[in-house]
């Protein structure tokens, strides 16, 4: 039960972190996958980044694989866009 507890709580800090920013007129986001993979009895994490022009093409990537199973060997993913770094030091 304690990691099915961990696994929601990873779930809700990523989503408020995307619900924060989301304004479709930011320029350069960034789509951040986290997926989760069992290995050797224990859990192991894989981080993927890929780039956007906007930000509003970065959530309609994010709305797209949120409904496609995790890539395999991963059990499950998580998705969220950020502004990327080059953009907040303009403002």
């Amino acid at each position: 039960m304690k990691p099915t507890r961990f696994i929601i709580a990873l779930a809700l800090l990523l989503t408020a972190q995307t619900a924060a920013k989301a304004d479709s007129q930011i320029e350069n986001a960034t789509a951040h996958v986290i997926s989760l993979t069992f290995v050797n009895g224990g859990i192991e994490e894989r981080r993927e980044h890929k780039p956007f022009d906007t930000y509003a093409l970065c959530l309609a990537w994010k709305h797209q694989k949120e409904f496609l199973p995790p890539d395999p060997p991963a059990f499950i993913s998580f998705v969220y866009c950020a502004q990327t770094e080059a953009t907040l030091a303009s403002y």
